[in-house]
């Protein structure tokens, strides 16, 4: 009997419940294009502002950083403001202790982001390995706000909101999960054993 009145309390509760409206999904904006130069190895450096200064800077492009850094001989050069963390680093120099600037700003042609927390290294062995001045790095902190077309033949960056994209015909869309760094799993097959 207490089976009966479940199964008629059961149909009478699915009448009151409402299925959930699925969104589409919002279109990818552009918001601009500017042009990048190629280290050796094919290193991108892009040209920005940072904060206030009237000089741009050159920041490596890096996937695999976790955050938005500067060189320390630029903190100095610049008198920019620091402030001591517990924070630690792992690089090639090891685990360290970082600085930070914090709720800064990072200017693009045609781009201001706002409220980053820059952490202060030491690339003095990049600028003598690359023959120019690397003043930082820009990674996830800028990697994970926006979607990056990035062209080699013209060396240009296109910047699109978060959204729905097309791509190009004749690719192949990476379905990476992001963490602290984007991973990509990928699998190889050659042609023997």
């Amino acid at each position: 009997m207490s089976r009966i009145y479940f199964i008629i309390l059961l149909l009478f509760s699915l009448g009151q419940l409402r299925a959930q409206e699925l969104l589409p999904e919002k279109e990818a904006h552009f918001i601009t294009r500017f042009p990048f130069k190629q280290f050796s190895g094919g290193v991108m450096v892009l040209q920005a502002r940072f904060g206030d200064l009237p000089d741009t800077l050159n920041f490596i492009l890096d996937t695999g950083s976790g955050g938005i850094s500067l060189d320390s001989t630029t903190c100095a050069y610049y008198d920019i403001p620091l402030k001591p963390s517990d924070t630690t680093i792992t690089g090639i120099g090891g685990i360290r202790k970082v600085s930070f600037a914090f709720d800064q700003s990072l200017t693009l042609p045609g781009l201001t982001i706002k409220h980053l927390n820059f952490h202060v290294n030491d690339y003095s062995v990049l600028t003598s390995v690359y023959g120019e001045k690397v003043d930082g790095i820009i990674g996830y902190s800028f990697l994970s706000r926006y979607i990056l077309k990035i062209n080699f033949d013209s060396s240009y960056m296109e910047v699109y909101s978060p959204g729905k994209i097309e791509y190009p015909k004749n690719g192949h869309i990476l379905h990476p999960a992001f963490t602290n760094l984007p991973i990509q799993w990928v699998d190889f097959k050659d042609r023997k054993e």
